[in-house]
């Protein structure tokens, strides 16, 4: 499993996730209406999680399930404003004015718009990390830069000045910042690259053959038949082993008596 940048960008994907739960809230309060509410919690708790919940649809599928579940939020706000009527879970909590139909709008298209970067991230960061290929192609991340072919400038004819025997050692806060800048971003946004994505949408994952699972003990209060057959034929076995094998014989042999040759 791919391990680069996995704890950043989960800490990310969380506390956008925290974020919009506060701006969920927020709207609530503003204008307080449980079925919307609720459909956007719904609509959050699938943002997270994508490829958790059906690892076979496409990212298409899950902008279309965030812009359905946040289109009534948008049209009452920006037709009827703000809704009359009590706060459920917080009643004393309130602005001195009603707010506006602008404002509340705003609030709405942040958070869809919210709402389609986390999934987004938790989308592409699923895919990434769960694919079965030795270097996957990981979306998150930025180009590489493309080397120019024509030089920006002419080299000069003369020759350059002799360096000296010792070259003087960087300093420590050069070292510091060239590194810091050879360090690539933990994740890089690019509309383009959403594009493609949406476009040509990743493969499945491949299902899980049954025959890789380590057989488990029976935990059933039932005894299966295979093992009652395993159980039977050991009986078996230890039985022929434990039994002695007599072979008859004409001749019997005394005990201190010299035997014959034959004939």
């Amino acid at each position: 499993m791919h391990k680069r940048f996995h704890v950043q960008r989960q800490h990310i994907i969380h506390s956008l996730d925290t974020l919009l739960y506060q701006l969920h809230t927020l709207s609530f309060f503003l204008s307080p209406s449980l079925w919307i509410y609720v459909c956007r919690i719904i609509a959050q708790f699938q943002c997270i999680r994508p490829r958790e919940l059906d690892a076979n649809r496409s990212l298409r599928f899950f902008y279309f399930t965030v812009i359905i579940l946040n289109v009534p939020s948008l049209w009452n706000h920006s037709t009827k404003g703000a809704s009359e009527g009590r706060a459920i879970i917080l009643d004393f909590i309130g602005m001195a004015h009603t707010p506006s139909k602008a404002q509340l709008f705003l609030l709405d298209i942040s958070i869809v718009f919210l709402q389609l970067v986390l999934t987004t991230i938790a989308y592409e960061t699923s895919v990434y990390y769960t694919s079965a290929q030795l270097e996957p192609e990981d979306f998150l991340l930025p180009d590489p830069p493309t080397p120019f072919s024509i030089p920006l400038f002419r080299l000069p004819t003369e020759a350059p000045p002799e360096s000296p025997i010792y070259p003087p050692s960087p300093s420590p806060q050069s070292k510091t910042v060239s590194s810091a800048h050879s360090l690539p971003y933990v994740l890089d946004l690019r509309f383009n690259a959403i594009m493609t994505r949406l476009r040509t949408p990743p493969p499945p994952p491949p299902v899980p053959s049954s025959d890789s699972f380590l057989p488990l003990p029976n935990t059933t209060p039932w005894r299966l038949p295979g093992l009652r057959m395993l159980l039977r034929t050991g009986r078996q076995i230890r039985t022929t082993r434990g039994t002695p094998s007599t072979t008859p014989t004409d001749r019997q042999r005394v005990p201190g008596a010299m035997e014959a040759g034959s004939g």
